[in-house]
């Protein structure tokens, strides 16, 4: 079974993508991202999904140390977050995530997106 990370600063959020998830993947949960980058480095999962409006460290923060590492930097990302405004966006799209998704995401919008990514990098 394939393990996704979701970071996400509202636990309620974690909760909503975990049940949507967790008959199809192994699920992982982290409301911060020094703790999802300790996660991805312990258990390499086959994609995060990555907030990008946290406290403490930003989900570009978490995504930028996420690529500077070695044993994280082919992990595909894709942002699943509120935050729309264009300047943020095209910010964050010249890091090269593999996704950039609104919240709140239509069901089938977001397992079209997991699937194509992980069979794009060969993880399905």
């Amino acid at each position: 079974m394939k393990r996704i990370l979701l970071v996400d600063d509202s636990p309620i959020q974690l909760r909503i993508l975990e049940v949507l998830l967790r008959d199809r993947y192994e699920v992982q949960m982290s409301t911060s991202g020094a703790e999802a980058v300790r996660y991805a480095k312990k258990t390499h999962p086959d994609l995060i999904l990555l907030d990008y409006d946290m406290p403490i460290q930003s989900g570009k923060e978490t995504f930028e140390q996420l690529q500077a590492m070695e044993e994280t930097k082919d992990i595909p990302v894709v942002f699943l977050t509120g935050v729309q405004e264009k300047e943020v966006v095209a910010e964050v799209l010249k890091l090269r995530p593999k996704g950039y998704l609104l919240k709140p995401v239509k069901q089938d919008l977001l397992f079209e997106t997991i699937m194509d990514i992980l069979a794009a990098d060969g993880h399905v």
